[in-house]
């Protein structure tokens, strides 16, 4: 097959670089033992059409900028603030940023020429030292009553209660899309800043009580305006692994979840953690270290208590492998709606029902046919 007669090799450094991985990466991908994504970046050989198609795949581009004079801005750094996380599968999160940010630059467009203002609401905690006062300011700001939050009859319909609120004051908010693989070990939480288009995103693969929780702790990265990719659910400050920014968002969300003021009683046993857990709607092992934050646990019987729990939980993750294993992999379509956010679906919608974006458009933006949707 034919080479092709010209391309940028700066954009197709650039688009490699946006995803995070190497050359070598690249050219491994292509099914190429040498490094010809090098090659070809340097000037030394020319990709064929098949090929260069393929990178473009690859890097999440149109193959178009990868001939156009035009070069492709390079992406901002995300802080990444993860522990423990498994730096060889870690191609999925960095394709996620990039799509994400593919994403935020079509919206930021939309946005302005339709006259909508900047998100004030991002960035307006920044200032806050105290993870109650910010708590506080979130709950205020975006109309979340924690009585109401307690009402919802299942874990599912609390998070979608605090998505919906999130959404009404112009956060977009999906989840990880599930052909990038992304374990929870790796990412359990994102958050990237825009002036008109902020984004959180939320692992589908996690608990529906730790995707609360992270939600929470995304949304003080947007009230603080601090980007980051996150790991960890830990807000005690006694691990010393996990970055200040980190734990002070996790304080954040532990503080607006569970509010110091309802835990009246001295002390607490296991009998109450469980049914915190029910109406709280996150898991027992958050509800016991913040009862042991708040001096609510005996110390006589804190280490049993602990080891209990965390006995149960790894039970319960045995159970739940289990059953999983005879689950069907689910409705693409389906799964794409969740993952693109109920507020990106409805402006994709609106443009292609208004005629200012055409079919093959708005499917790629979606990820799936537009009329599905």
């Amino acid at each position: 097959m034919n080479s092709v007669k010209f391309i940028n090799k700066e954009n197709l450094k650039i688009a490699r670089e946006n995803i995070g991985i190497s050359s070598q990466n690249a050219s491994k991908k292509l099914g190429s033992n040498k490094d010809i994504v090098a090659s070809w970046e340097n000037g030394e050989f020319l990709p064929t059409w098949s090929q260069a198609i393929k990178i473009s795949k690859i890097y999440n581009v149109s193959e178009f900028l990868l001939f156009s004079n035009e070069l492709i801005k390079k992406q901002k750094s995300i802080p990444d603030y993860r522990i423990g996380f498994d730096k060889k599968s870690d191609d999925g999160v960095k394709k996620l940023i990039n799509l994400v940010i593919t994403r935020q630059k079509w919206l930021e467009k939309y946005l302005k020429d339709e006259g909508f203002a900047k998100n004030v609401l991002q960035g307006s905690g920044k200032d806050l030292e105290s993870p109650q006062k910010l708590a506080e300011l979130i709950s205020e700001k975006l109309n979340i009553n924690i009585e109401e939050f307690k009402k919802n009859a299942s874990r599912k319909n609390a998070l979608n209660y605090l998505i919906k609120k999130a959404e009404s004051k112009g956060i977009f908010v999906g989840k990880t899309v599930s052909y990038h693989k992304i374990k929870t070990d790796d990412m359990r939480g994102l958050f990237i800043s825009d002036d008109y288009c902020p984004f959180i995103i939320l692992n589908r693969g996690d608990s529906l009580s730790a995707q609360i929780f992270s939600f929470i702790h995304e949304l003080a990265h947007f009230f603080r305006k601090s980007d980051a990719v996150s790991n960890s659910l830990d807000f005690r400050s006694s691990v010393k692994e996990i970055s200040s920014e980190e734990v002070f968002c996790n304080n954040v969300a532990a503080e607006l979840l569970l509010p110091r003021a309802d835990f009246v009683n001295k002390f607490y046993g296991k009998s109450d953690i469980d049914y915190f857990s029910r109406i709280y709607k996150v898991s027992k092992i958050f509800i016991f270290y913040r009862l042991k934050e708040l001096g609510k646990i005996k110390i006589e019987i804190e280490q049993n208590l602990e080891d209990e729990i965390q006995k149960e939980m790894k039970q319960n993750l045995l159970e739940k492998a289990e059953r999983d294993k005879f689950k069907n992999g689910g409705n693409y379509t389906n799964t794409m709606k969740d993952s693109n956010g109920s507020l990106f679906n409805r402006i994709i919608h609106k443009n292609y029902s208004e005629n200012k974006i055409g079919y093959v458009e708005a499917s790629k933006l979606l990820l799936f046919s537009r009329e599905k949707l």
